[in-house]
């Protein structure tokens, strides 16, 4: 059925019945066994409009996907479409603009970055796509000073059901540019994006190591320095078992004014003696490498939560869930802005209602691991501040934990009008 389109692609077509089909169907995410119906690696735009138009005459699924990150089973089925070809770079620094394939990595963008002054928006590692991430929310180390990736994206080239490929901003469509912010590619597939890019003539990172027996103090410290810390400094915790040891580590990161973080840091340092502290000015490639977070497809279960406040309480809990190695390998805290402002509108441009968002991830997998971090989330409750994008869902969750009600509906009613036959399918689909 698919050799039709075979024949009008300069990209591949990849089915189960292809030598390598097992590593390219899969995403990034290793325990998550998406299963979709055939694999298009596009070579350029013209192979993601093919794909589309043969989709829709055929009564066909197509779901977006450069890198993998936040694959789920919803993609099962599907004719998944990897971008990673797509990566054209182009900076305007004078603009404080860059135009991106869809394909293109943070990393790369970062190095582009280098002397330039500019930062733009990387999570904890530089593999994740920007497309990928600006259409799912999107947190960075330069979320507290610029906002969401959602915030971020001014611009999109799309293929739309009809596979026609266009360029939509807020004056052109407005309703889709909103949904496309934090939305997913439940709306079409795009090949190019342009985001905003930020001011960084000074950016230092740091990392704190103290012996997991110090947890307690620490982590009060980091409450007490998160809440004063100026807006441009982000102070990220983790309470982390590796092979040499068990560690609370701190993180910061500032684009300006290196002795706001050291001011920060300095209360976290009084409260312990770190095994290690590292201070260092940072070029924009260095920035997504500062937490090492492992780049290679790798199989992981996590848990999201939000929180307004790191209480005691809260902290025995993680301290009784997290403080020793077990099937949970690592809890993270990220201090958010928690801002009711946002560049532009968009489902997930603006701030999550919490000052925190926790992040628990298994390397383990089967049933007992996924049953651990549920028994988690469950003892989080009390804590819980409200709901946030995509960007941190578990494989197993839905944009009905991201969104209100309200927001779902104008999401569907988009949808509706968009892609009224369904044809895209985003690794989070519309309920």
């Amino acid at each position: 059925m698919l050799e039709d389109l075979r024949q009008v692609l300069t990209g591949r077509l990849v089915t189960p019945e292809d030598p390598d089909w097992e590593h390219v169907r899969r995403g990034w995410n290793l325990s998550v066994d998406q299963q979709p119906s055939a694999v298009v690696v596009a070579a350029g735009p013209s192979d993601v409009e093919h794909t589309v138009a043969y989709a829709g005459a055929h009564g066909l699924k197509v779901a977006p996907q450069a890198g993998g990150h936040g694959a789920t089973r919803a993609l099962d089925g599907t004719i998944v479409v990897r971008t990673d070809a797509l990566d054209d770079i182009w900076i305007d620094s004078e603009a404080q603009v860059a135009r991106l394939g869809a394909g293109v990595r943070w990393g790369a963008v970062q190095t582009a970055l280098d002397g330039t002054g500019l930062t733009g928006l990387p999570g904890s590692t530089g593999n994740v796509s920007v497309a990928g991430f600006c259409t799912s929310g999107g947190f960075s180390w330069f979320s507290r000073p610029y906002g969401s990736g959602a915030a971020s994206l001014r611009a999109a080239e799309i293929v739309d059901a009809t596979g026609e490929r266009r360029w939509i901003d807020d004056t052109s469509d407005a309703d889709l540019m909103w949904a496309l912010r934090g939305g997913g590619g439940n709306f079409g597939v795009v090949t190019a994006l342009e985001i905003d890019l930020h001011p960084a003539p000074a950016i230092s990172g740091a990392r704190l190591m103290f012996p997991i027996e110090q947890a307690e103090s620490v982590l009060t410290a980091y409450a007490k320095a998160t809440q004063e810390a100026a807006a441009q400094v982000t102070l990220w915790a983790y309470l982390i078992h590796l092979p040499d040891g068990s560690y609370c580590m701190i993180d910061g990161m500032a684009p300006y004014q290196p002795e706001a973080l050291e001011a920060a840091l300095s209360t976290i340092r009084a409260a312990g003696t770190p095994v290690s502290d590292t201070v260092q000015s940072l070029q924009p490639s260095g920035v997504g490498e500062l937490n090492s977070v492992p780049a290679p497809p790798q199989a992981l279960s996590l848990i999201t939560s939000t929180f307004d406040e790191l209480t005691p309480d809260l902290i025995c809990t993680l301290l009784e869930y997290c403080g020793q190695p077990s099937l949970i390998f690592q809890v993270q805290i990220r201090h958010l802005r928690a801002s009711t402002d946002a560049a532009r509108p968009g489902v997930a441009s603006a701030d999550p209602a919490a000052q925190y968002m926790l992040l628990a991830v298994s390397l383990v997998q089967g049933p007992e691991a996924t049953a651990a971090l549920q028994k988690f989330q469950e003892a989080l409750t009390p804590w819980h501040a409200g709901d946030m994008p995509s960007t941190g869902l578990s494989a197993w969750g839905s944009l009905e934990d991201c969104y209100s009600p309200a927001d779902l509906a104008r999401l569907r009613e988009i949808k509706q009008r968009v892609d009224p036959d369904d044809t895209f399918v985003g690794n989070f689909r519309l309920p």
